[in-house]
């Protein structure tokens, strides 16, 4: 994957070499969550109900490739945090479990080189041009924490994180939160680029991958990125 995001950079530097083809830099704000269906024993529950946002960020390198009649090929490299934080499960009122410590989940924290193939369409509107367009993206996971809270008799007691395991095998050990490696699924970005080449962009991405290894539950990432970024030489103009 290191090899394939560095070829993708030399690429973007020949491509920008060529007439009307440049390269953008942006970084911003990303609210993500995580879409989960069906229902697990143990720390989640009834997971679906129970995530609120994660808030992460983001750092892309955007090479905008004219094409023809106002559209654009706009591939992203994106390094990107999502994840999903967890609501306050109610407390089982079971004398056993009061004198137990049990781990309570706090957030889950996913690091991903994500790679958006976007389609765009520009109209000159103003001091520059709005730009709205979708595509497919995939994504590899790189690294992640889980983060817990150890509570006993309804009080938490002292907070721990664990790593991430990013695998293909199935997660059938409570000790270990895997993760598949893979994610894919399709990206909507709106923008407004100014003739200095300053960006404001927005961009929402929907997973379509069922990205954890449990087999009671269904997990697909989501979240909605804001951004600010600057587009380098305006040749396209």
């Amino acid at each position: 994957m290191k090899k394939a995001g560095l070829l993708f950079i030399a690429l973007a530097f020949v491509m920008h070499s060529s007439a009307q083809v440049s390269i953008g830099l942006s970084s911003g704000y990303t609210a993500s969550n995580v879409d989960v269906s069906g229902e697990t024993p143990g720390d989640f529950g009834s997971a679906e109900g129970y995530m609120k946002t994660f808030h992460g960020w983001h750092l892309d390198l955007m090479v905008n490739v004219p094409l023809r009649n106002g559209f654009y090929f706009q591939p992203v490299i994106r390094y990107i945090t999502k994840g999903t934080g967890f609501k306050e499960v109610p407390p089982v009122k079971t004398e056993l479990l009061d004198a137990l410590y049990i781990p309570k989940g706090a957030r889950l924290q996913l690091n991903y080189l994500e790679i958006p193939f976007n389609f765009v369409y520009k109209l000159v509107l103003g001091p520059g041009s709005i730009r709205a367009g979708l595509g497919p993206y995939v994504a590899h996971g790189l690294k992640g924490r889980y983060h817990y809270n150890i509570v006993k008799n309804g009080q938490s007691i002292t907070r721990d994180s664990k790593s991430v395991q990013f695998s293909k095998e199935a997660d059938d050990n409570i000790s270990v939160v895997r993760m598949y490696p893979w994610d894919a699924g399709a990206n909507f970005t709106l923008a407004y680029e100014f003739n200095n080449g300053i960006m404001l962009g927005a961009n929402y991405s929907m997973g379509m991958t069922d990205v954890d290894r449990n087999e009671f539950t269904k997990s697909k990432n989501r979240y909605l990125g804001v951004s600010l970024g600057f587009l380098f030489n305006r040749e396209d103009y």
